[in-house]
């Protein structure tokens, strides 16, 4: 288990890549609560009818700062049409956030939701980081903890061992 030692906030004891779910597969994410959240960049985006790619980090954790690079890189190859990458970090500092994607060239549209109203209170995340991929009409298509290699390539796969089939042509 990777564990990160720093300024722990939100109930958050630690970076991790252990296994613990409270919302997943099938269930409706709560898009309507990132209109709540506090905007550190980018955010003229349109959700509607994008999949998603959500990611919850921190500056404080270090496999979420190692990945966010690859992150930067998926969302700059995937068709914007179709898709969207969106980070929400859990800092309490805003100018701390900031700072960390423009040294990263972090352009994504990024969020902070520093009284955990969505990250501890209604999804139960418990370890950073946490990325949610949602379908476009809502629902969790998958839900993974722990830092990943993120290319295109490895998003389709992830997408399509966990949809049927059929649904699953629709996401290459």
């Amino acid at each position: 288990m990777l564990l990160c030692i720093g300024l722990m906030t939100s109930g958050l004891s630690s970076c991790s890549d252990q296994r613990v779910n409270k919302s997943s597969a099938g269930e409706t994410f709560p898009l309507t609560l990132l209109d709540r959240l506090e905007p550190v960049q980018n955010t003229s985006i349109d959700f509607n009818k994008k999949i998603l790619i959500i990611n919850f980090w921190a500056t404080w954790c270090k496999p979420c700062r190692e990945e966010m690079p690859d992150l930067q890189k998926l969302s700059e190859s995937l068709d914007q049409q179709r898709y969207a990458v969106i980070g929400i970090s859990i800092d309490d500092d805003s100018n701390l956030i900031k700072e960390f994607l423009i040294q990263h060239k972090i352009e994504f549209t990024t969020y902070q939701d520093k009284e955990s109203q969505l990250t501890g209170k209604l999804l139960n995340i418990k370890a950073l980081p946490e990325t949610f991929i949602i379908s476009a009409d809502g629902l969790i298509i998958k839900r993974l903890l722990g830092e990943r290699p993120w290319d295109t390539g490895s998003l389709h796969q992830l997408m399509k061992s966990s949809l049927r089939t059929d649904q699953a042509q629709e996401y290459q």
